[in-house]
């Protein structure tokens, strides 16, 4: 679980952080923008972003009544061009803000090295979103995942970033759990395939991961080689954020040197037009030019490695499914077909659904039970089992079928479809 840290007027910041969030550990840093006077800078250059694109009504109202409630005075369909204003507003202040920042939350800290763009991140409930798929898409094929869409699991260093960097996770407004970040913090050490969107392979198994509540001006502090994403917005908020990656010494590139990472040190000096230099004069930066020219010159996806086969417990007999009851254990969600799944609710229940996710296909075998709901593992979407029905009212039910526990055995029969039951 992650280790929450408040840094007060009275108090110091603690020493090594940098260094255990490298071995894995997660902070939730409190308070963080108020300890160091840096809030109203975030603040006001979001502000003045939101009044150049969506008006300065909205940006009084957001200031008044909080970012939480964009969603109510800015069209879905306009969400990308304020997001976009707010890169523009955000980025010149990005040294100035991480070099003071860093300087008084990590003293012990190297040179620092910082992405030039930090990311601006607004996430408004997904039942709104959902309309402006083919936008939203086309928005973060430029920005990257997780701007103004969910990210699936993913380390930042499978696609184009370093393996030694630090992400900096900044709540502008408030985040809640249903709309915020997610850390698989128990699969921090393990060995996984990825697509090469970055994204997770399909059949991979995940922990259920951490969430977070935040305050505005609260931060998450991570390993960008964390196993992280985010939450489907479920709930009826926006969510906003700003976050940042650093490295404390020369950035580290594994696949795609992409991200311009610029020397701290540099910026503001006579060589300040050379910053980006240190990082770039790195062998990765030229082995992975051709891989970068090729995919700009090539719009053919390439094939991705796969991972092993989806699990498939069940034996078919007779037009039904029989799975021993201690292959799917109390609180487990096992794959017993290429089509179902089962979930093992208590002693004397289990449930039958349909294996894929509605949203975006993630296999819910590699998910979890919370609150006797099947959880979806990319995005931490719940499923009530009783209904079919997620949060998100625009995504479809999940199929649910006859399901019984008879003696030693889980017996499912995929003909039957189970009634809806409706709950409150």
């Amino acid at each position: 679980m992650a280790t929450e840290i408040q840094f007060g007027d009275d108090r110091s910041p603690d020493a090594g952080l940098v260094d255990r969030a490298l071995n894995g550990e997660v902070f939730v840093i409190r308070g963080a923008y108020n300890r160091f006077q840096l809030f109203k800078t975030l603040i006001t250059a979001s502000l003045d972003g939101i009044g150049k694109s969506a008006g300065e009504n909205v940006a009084r109202r957001a200031e008044s009544e909080g970012f939480e409630r964009i969603h109510e005075w800015v069209a879905p369909a306009d969400i990308p061009a304020m997001t976009d204003a707010v890169y523009d507003s955000v980025k010149p202040l990005a040294s100035g803000f991480l070099t003071a920042f860093v300087q008084q939350a990590f003293p012990e800290a190297k040179t620092l090295y910082y992405e030039e763009t930090p990311n601006v991140r607004f996430h408004i409930p997904y039942d709104l979103a959902r309309a402006q798929k083919d936008s939203y898409k086309s928005f973060s094929k430029d920005h990257g995942e997780g701007k103004i869409t969910a990210h699936g699991p993913h380390r930042d260093s499978w696609l184009d970033c370093p393996s030694n960097g630090i992400n900096l996770w900044f709540a502008v407004g408030p985040v809640r759990k249903g709309n915020g970040l997610t850390i698989y913090e128990t699969d921090y050490q393990g060995d996984f395939v990825y697509k090469n969107s970055g994204d997770i392979s399909d059949g991979e198994k995940l922990h259920r991961p951490t969430t977070f509540d935040l305050e505005p001006g609260d931060c998450v502090l991570f390993h960008t080689d964390q196993i992280h994403g985010s939450e489907l917005n479920r709930i009826n908020e926006t969510r906003f954020v700003i976050s940042f990656r650093m490295s404390f010494g020369k950035p580290v590139f594994p696949n795609r040197h992409y991200h311009k990472y610029v020397n701290a040190d540099m910026v503001g000096t006579p060589l300040g037009f050379m910053a980006s230099l240190p990082a770039a004069m790195q062998a990765s930066f030229i082995r992975t030019l051709p891989w970068r020219l090729s995919e700009k010159l090539s719009p053919r996806p390439k094939k991705d490695i796969v991972a092993a086969p989806p699990e498939t417990i069940g034996i078919e007999r007779d037009g039904k499914i029989y799975i021993p009851i201690e292959a799917a254990p109390v609180g487990a969600v096992r794959g017993v077909s290429a089509a179902y799944c089962v979930a093992r609710i208590s002693d004397k229940e289990a449930v039958a659904l349909s294996r894929r996710c509605p949203h975006s296909g993630g296999d819910f075998a590699n998910g979890w039970i919370h609150d006797g709901a099947v959880v979806c593992p990319w995005h931490n979407l719940p499923f009530d089992t009783k209904t079919g029905r997620s949060p998100c009212k625009t995504l479809a039910q999940v199929r649910r079928v006859r399901c019984d526990i008879v003696g030693s055995e889980i017996v499912i029969d995929p003909t039957v479809k189970e009634a809806v039951v409706e709950t409150g």
